[in-house]
Parts: C-alpha cells; structure tokens; sequence
C-alpha cells in the first residue's frame, strides 16, 4: 500500500501517469518497429534492437513501480525514463530516416506525463533537465525537430524567423511549453494541496473531537462521521458509514428519538439532556442540529455530558453524606470541589490552597509523612492493584489532631485514582471519622474480655475448696494491707517502697497460681514484671509511674472482691460438705503448687508430707504457708532435674521432695529436701561476678558466701523467668520472715545429691499472740 492510499484523486492520477508511461512506451515501440518493417529492405537486427530497448523501458518502469512506495515520487523518474527511450529510439531510427517531428511533441507529453503524479518539485525539476537537454542538442546541431517540419517553420512567418536556426526555435518552443505547463500546473497544484489540507484538516478534526458528529445529505444519508459516533455503533471504519442512514448509528430506542427529533428541525436548537443506556452504561447527551451552508444537508452534534453529569451527582451525594470528599494533584494540595464535611471532620476552617501533608503533620513523625507521599507516588504511578494498595494503605486508621480545633480524633481514609477529561489524573480522598465506632468496639472488646475473665475465674474458683479460698482471700487481703502501709510510709525511698511492694506482689501471684487462679495470677505476674523494671531503673520513677502503680494495685483489689461474690454464687449452689484444718489445706496447697510447677516445667516430682497433727495451728500459718510455698517451688525449679538429665545421671527420673514439720525444743522445726542437682555453686559465682557482688573468681570460693547470695533480693541463676521463679524475690522473702518472727534457716546441699532447707520457728503459745502473727 503506498502512501496515497488515503487521497482518491491523487492516488487515480498517479495510476494513470504509471498506466499511460507503460502503454505509451509500449506503443512507441510498436510504432517504430512497424515503421522498420515498412521499409524496402527490413534491418532485422535494428528490429531486434529496438525491441530490446522498449523491453529494458519497460522492465526500468516496472521495477520503479515496485521499489517506490509513494507514487508521487515517480514524478522525475517516469518521464526520465520514458524521454530517454524515447530519445534512444529515435537515434535508432534518424539512421535511416532522420530525425522525425515527433520527438518534440513526445518531450512535452513527458511533461505532462510528470503533473499527472501531482509532485510540483520534481515536476520543475524534470521541465529543467529536459530543456538543458534539448538545449544542448540544439547546439550540436542535432536536427531533433525532423526534416519534415521545415516548411511548417517558414510558412508561419519567414521574415520573423528568417536567421533563426530549427533545432533553436524547437528549443525556445518547449521551452515557453514548459513554463506554460509549470504555471497552469503550480497554480493547480496549489489549490489542490490547499483543499487537501482543508480535508485533511476536517478528517483530523472528525477523528479527535471528543464530540459525536454526523453530516447528512438531504436524503439523511451520512456523507461524514466523527471516529466518536462511529466507535459509539461499533464502527471500526468511519469510511463504512457513508451512504447509509443516519438512524443506524444511534443504537438505543431513546438516542434514535433523539436523532428523528433533530432531523425535523430547520433551525438550530439545543435539546434537554438526553438520559439513555449504552453498552450497559448510563449516559448522558446534549444534542445540536445546524443546518449545513448549502442547505441540502444537516450537521448533528452529540455532546457528551456524562461527566458532567456525574459530578453534579457526585457534588449532590457528598454534601449530603458525613464524609470528607476531596481530590488532590500531584502536587497533594486539596481542590475546591471538597465535601461540606471535610472541614468540620479535620477541624480545619478554610483548606483552600492547603497540602493535605500540612494538614496531617501534627499528626505523624516525619518518617511516617515521607511514607504517606510514597504512597501517594505509588497511586499515581499505578504500581499495585487497588486490593495491594488498600492493605498497605498508612492511613487506613489513625489518630489524628488538629492544630486549629486541637480536636483529637481517629480517621479512616481511602483512595482511588481519577481519570479526568484531558489525561489529568486525580487522587479522591474519603475521609470517615471512625472515633465513635473506634470508641464503642474498644468498649465492647473490653466488656467481652471482662465477661470471658469472669467466666474463666468462675470455672478456676469451682474447683477450689472453700476453706482454702477463705485463707486466700485472708492472705491477699494482708497483703494488700502492707501495700497500702508501705506506700503511706514517707520515710521510705522509692527504691524500699518498691523492694518491699514487690515483695507481697510476688507472695499474691503465689498463692493465685497454687490455687489454679491463672487468669488472676496473669495480671499479678503482669503487674510484677513492672514492679521489677521500675525498681531496676537507676533514675528517679516519675510521678506517673508511681500513679500508674497504684491505679493498677486498685483494680486487682476490685477484682479480689469480686471473687468473693462470684465464691458467694457457688457456695449457693453446694452441698455441705467437711470443713478442712488448716493442717489439710495447707497439704493441698503445697501439692498443688508442686504439681503445678512441675508440669509447666515437664518435670516428674513426688511430694512427700509428713506433717504432726494440729502443728500449723500452733504457729504463724501464713508465715509458714509462704516460706514453705516458696521452698517447694524453689525445690522445682531449681533442683529437681529434668527426666532427660536425672536418667542420664542413673537417677529415678521422677524426684522427691520430702516435707517434714514437727516441735522440737519448743519451736516448729520445718525441713524440706529434694534429691535434684544440688546447688550449683560455680553458676552463683558467676553471677555475683557479673552482678559486681565479687570482683573475680578467686574471691568467690567461700560456699558459705556465695549462699548468702542466694537471698539477695533480685539475684537468680535462672535463665529465664516464669510465674514459678527467676526473679530472685523467693528466697529473699523466706529469709526476711523468718528473721522478722526470730527464727532460723540453714541450707546443706551436695553435688547430685540433693538440697536441704532446716527453718526453726517459735511456737504461738498464747492465743493473743497465735491471733497476732495470723493478722
């Protein structure tokens, strides 16, 4: 396909050049070889020659059709080709005969033969090679106006012509032909390119007008269509629309209406909006009918208002919902068109002209700003698909404060990318104040936490024995107590204040965890771990902190009362049953938490007990409930080994632990062995080496010393810390109660052998004194 393939009339002229420049050629050929033929006696071989050079003629012209895409260039080339065959023949010719009067009449056909493929240049081009040509023919005196045309040259005027040499006067003669044909065929040339560009112009026009347009004949058969209209009906060629109907190409039943109704008017007149449904999709249309100037046909004009449309319901819907509409550019500054809501969601009187990342500065870290307008970038970009981008979204819930209302809400915003008219590309905004709904789901979070800690302390306090619990509560509620003195106590630092609350803290958890209260016992263990961390801090605990305590030591008071409704509601509901001495629920108690930390710990104990009746009784029960509870567990923890090492020793990979109490020389004697590890006196002095209690090994080799530091508050060997032990408080609290009743602890332990604790304690022989060391 050449290059013309788009202009009918230019593309018809070059066909005929390329037509008649063939049969032209092949005709000459023709008629000199008929002329040769003519003659007495026939040169055969000149026969021969002459056909051979028509042939090559027109083999060059075939083979110039083929290579040239754009036939317009063929202007120069064709007729060269064709004069110089033409010039070759008759050289072959003028032999015999001389030159003939034809030659200059075929110079000029070549020039014309040049305008038919409508390319001025190279026409001027060829009209001055030919004319240099012949012009120095004419000085060679070679006789190219034939021998024939002499008397013709004298008859017309001898006196004017009289001097003037033939082959002169045939030059002169193409030569005012050449310029005659240049100016007729430039000034049509002209006009030509002219209307070429006009149509050219209205082709592109119809191809890039965003309108929908159609030109009828008074018959309503289209002669034009825009590539709009065209796509409308499916249409791939505008071209095939031309002689059909114009009702054809407005495809619902109401755009046809709409088409018959413009056909009738005579006058221009602008339709209301045409509401329709095209390809699924709801439109919107106003139409415009302009007589055309010649008055045999009418110009139809669709105008898409779909948009416009759209954004007045679009502006309609948002200024009527509670939600923050906005669009932004590429430069993030918040256009006009902004929902009603938006200022009063973000607190911010005037956002004309404003960045929404001003607007959110006060709001995050600097880090987070440079995020958001990366993620922006990402939008505009089209990086990620919108469900990527939704989940990646900085913005998707945040706290957010207003510098001007010093408002402090929780937003939600979302994003999508706009495609406006023009290729401009818009980021929408959707801002929701979502504080209220954050608000209500933290409250019902926190109300169905409530609700599932209540129902799983019920099942934990089912399945404890009243008595026990009654010794509980008893035991908590002392130490709450001694919280409570301790922190009305001015004359202790912080540093004793926390040391000593820490202290009953951890006696709390305890006892929670012994009886199966691990819903308590989790926010008691909670509770500690901050405790610790505040009395490990070496600067000063703020004010807040020291609050934040106390606040939540209150609510585990609240909780500790609720346990007594909750035990109330049970107690309802069972039977009478045998009340337990304190003997038994101390036993069960101390089994319990065996049990309990050996399975946390998977290891396999057996406790043994061996406790004189009505001994506990007899002296400071919750003195001896806590030390021996800490023991036990220190006995777990730290000196039963696991299955896996006692098997690996030769031992039983169950342990013991063997409780005794009884009187001896008027004091409770309480020994508590196991057969575990021992203690590991090479651990504690590494301990007390990087704790700065030593400075260096060798300082470390009294035993007797390093057990010492065993009771230190806040020293452990334990790796890592559990609701059973690590924290170095238990052993520190055995040591402290014991010494406040007058009592004494020993401690013997042997490598694999086992470790024993011995504790003397007084006997309360009085009942004033026995109901003292009880309160």
């Amino acid at each position: 396909m050449n290059d013309n393939s788009g202009n009918p009339r230019k593309r018809m002229s070059c066909h005929l050049g390329n037509v008649s420049a063939f049969v032209g050629l092949l005709v000459l050929g023709c008629i000199y070889i008929a002329i040769i033929l003519v003659q007495e006696v026939p040169a055969f071989f000149t026969i021969g020659l002459v056909g051979f050079i028509t042939l090559v003629g027109l083999l060059a012209l075939i083979l110039a059709y083929r290579s040239i895409k754009n036939y317009e260039n063929l202007a120069f080339l064709v007729p060269a080709l064709f004069l110089a065959v033409v010039s070759i023949l008759q050289a072959i010719q003028a032999k015999k005969n001389g030159w003939d009067e034809y030659y200059l009449p075929l110079c000029i056909a070549c020039c014309i033969l040049s305008c038919l493929y409508d390319n001025y240049f190279q026409t001027l081009l060829f009209v001055i090679v030919q004319n240099v040509l012949l012009g120095i023919m004419a000085l060679a005196k070679i006789p190219f106006m034939g021998a024939n045309s002499g008397a013709v040259y004298y008859v017309l005027n001898p006196e004017i012509y009289e001097g003037i040499p033939l082959t002169a006067f045939g030059w002169i003669v193409s030569l005012f032909a050449g310029i005659a044909l240049l100016v007729a065929f430039g000034t049509l040339y002209r006009r030509t390119k002219e209307a070429n560009e006009r149509r050219d112009s209205f082709k592109t026009l119809m191809e890039t007008t965003p309108n929908y347009i159609a030109m009828v004949d008074e018959l309503n058969r289209v002669t034009n269509i825009s590539s709009n209209l065209a796509k409308l009906t499916h249409l791939e060629n505008p071209d095939w629309a031309i002689g059909r109907p114009v009702i054809d190409f407005f495809p619902s039943m109401e755009m046809k209406e709409l088409a018959g109704d413009l056909l009738r008017k005579t006058e221009r007149v602008y339709e209301k909006m045409w509401e329709c449904w095209i390809d699924g999709e709801h439109r919107y249309f106003k139409a415009l009918g302009d007589n055309l100037p010649d008055e045999k046909g009418m110009l139809i004009n669709l105008i898409d208002m779909t948009h416009l449309a759209e954004r007045d319901e679009i502006v309609a819907m948002k200024d009527s919902l509670d939600i923050g509409l906005f669009f932004m550019g590429r430069d993030f500054i918040i256009q006009d068109n902004y929902s009603k809501a938006l200022p009063r969601i973000l607190g911010v009187h005037e956002l004309h002209g404003m960045s929404f990342l001003d607007v959110l500065s006060a709001s995050v870290m600097p880090s987070e700003l440079t995020a958001i307008e990366d993620y922006f970038g990402m939008i505009f970009e089209r990086q990620f698909d919108r469900e990527m981008l939704d989940d990646i979204n900085p913005l998707n819930e945040f706290h957010y404060y207003s510098i001007e209302s010093k408002e402090r809400k929780i937003l939600h915003v979302e994003f999508i990318i706009v495609e406006r008219g023009h290729g401009e590309i818009v980021i929408m905004g959707s801002i929701y104040d979502v504080t209220a709904k954050v608000e209500l789901q933290r409250r019902l979070a926190e109300e169905e936490k409530k609700r599932q800690e209540e129902m799983r302390s019920l099942f934990e306090l089912i399945n404890v024995e009243p008595k026990v619990f009654n010794d509980f509560i008893e035991d908590v509620n002392y130490e709450f107590k001694q919280i409570d003195a301790i922190l009305k106590n001015h004359e202790f630092t912080q540093h004793e204040i926390l040391v000593e609350i820490y202290k009953s803290v951890h006696a709390i958890k305890s006892n929670a965890v012994i009886l199966g209260l691990a819903t308590f016992g989790g926010k008691v263990h909670a509770l500690e771990s901050e405790i610790k961390r505040m009395r490990e801090s070496v600067q000063d605990i703020p004010f807040d902190d020291m609050l934040h305590l106390t606040l939540e030591i209150e609510k585990l008071v609240q909780e500790k009362e609720n346990f007594r409704v909750m035990l109330s509601r049970i107690n309802t509901f069972r039977s009478d049953s045998k009340i337990k001495s304190n003997d038994d629920v101390l036993i069960e108690a101390l089994t319990k938490a065996c049990s309990k930390a050996s399975e946390d710990l998977a290891k396999k104990v057996n406790f043994v007990v061996d406790v004189e009746p009505g001994i506990i009784d007899r002296g400071p029960r919750r003195v001896m409930k806590d030390v021996l509870m800490q023991l036990v567990r220190n006995s777990v923890v730290h000196g039963i080994e696991t299955p896996e090492e006692r098997a690996a020793k030769g031992k039983n990979v169950t342990g013991t632990i063997r409780l005794s109490i009884k009187v001896e020389n008027n004091m409770i004697y309480m020994r508590l062995r196991d057969d575990g590890g021992g203690i590991n006196y090479d651990k504690i002095r590494q301990k007390a080496i990087n704790n700065g209690f030593i400075k260096n090994e060798s300082a470390g080799q009294d035993k007797n010393k390093l057990l010492h530091f065993i009771f230190s508050p806040g020293f452990s060997t334990a790796d890592t810390e559990t609701v059973h032990g690590g924290r170095g408080i238990g052993l520190n609290i055995v040591r402290d109660k014991v010494k406040e009743l007058g009592g004494s602890l020993k401690v013997q332990s042997e490598k694999d052998k086992g470790t024993a604790f011995k504790l003397y304690i007084p006997l309360v022989l009085e009942a004033s004194d026995q109901e003292k060391a009880a309160s």
